[in-house]
């Protein structure tokens, strides 16, 4: 069935909103349609628990806005690593909202058991092993929805690189590299059977293997949460 996707970027990039409506185009069917919002106030980047507040606030500005101007869409995606008040949005929405690390951990779970993480900013290698672990509480009630099997799984890593450094900055075809190469760490020395890319910036970065590890399976989260959208969207429309 078409599709009519709500993308809500809860940082005021209109760079990262490109991004996000590339992987989400790319991932779209010819009948679906894609709306893309950019936060209008807030921050550029989201990287720690107050900019999180901050951008949960504007993410719910957006979707009240498309509400408001009759926007029609059937699923949201929250382009952001990071659970910023989903399930208040999707009680706002009374429609499926899936954000990029949640879609992540159902679709890793299906993949494996040992997770690794690749992203922007050296932040998040204190955050997410917190949000990871909030994330795998949560997930059993969405994945009811898909399959009723629960989360098994841990994160055994982080890796980051800083998306500033002069090496690698405003260059994907660096950044690409980076991203490759620390993926393989996970693999290599973590020991990781799947990896994401995580973050709406590295949407479309996520190599489609790991280098010497053909049983490795790489996730982009951006990618990830289109394709639980459309899953729990096919599940709750009737047959």
């Amino acid at each position: 069935m078409p599709m009519r996707l709500l993308v809500l970027n809860p940082n005021t990039s209109t760079a990262v909103s490109e991004r996000l409506r590339e992987v989400a185009a790319a991932g779209l069917r010819p009948a679906d349609r894609l709306t893309v919002e950019t936060a209008r106030t807030g921050l550029p980047y989201i990287g720690d628990a107050a900019a999180m507040a901050i951008g949960a606030r504007a993410a719910r500005a957006s979707l009240q806005g498309a509400m408001a101007a009759g926007d029609a869409f059937d699923a949201v995606v929250l382009g952001c690593f990071a659970d910023l008040d989903t399930a208040g949005l999707q009680a706002l929405a009374r429609r499926p909202v899936v954000n990029l690390l949640g879609a992540s951990v159902t679709l890793a779970a299906r993949a494996g058991r040992r997770w690794a993480v690749v992203t922007a900013g050296g932040g998040w290698q204190r955050l997410l092993p917190d949000m990871f672990r909030a994330a795998i509480r949560t997930r059993p009630t969405q994945e009811d929805a898909l399959r009723g099997d629960a989360a098994q799984g841990e994160l055994v890593a982080v890796r980051t690189f800083e998306t500033q450094d002069p090496a690698i900055a405003g260059d994907p075809n660096r950044m690409r590299g980076e991203v490759a190469r620390l993926a393989r760490l996970c693999a290599d020395e973590d020991g990781a059977d799947v990896v994401i890319v995580g973050g709406a910036g590295l949407g479309g970065l996520a190599p489609a293997n790991v280098a010497g590890h053909r049983k490795v399976t790489v996730l982009d989260s951006v990618a990830s949460a289109l394709r639980v959208a459309r899953e729990l969207l096919e599940r709750e429309s009737p047959r």
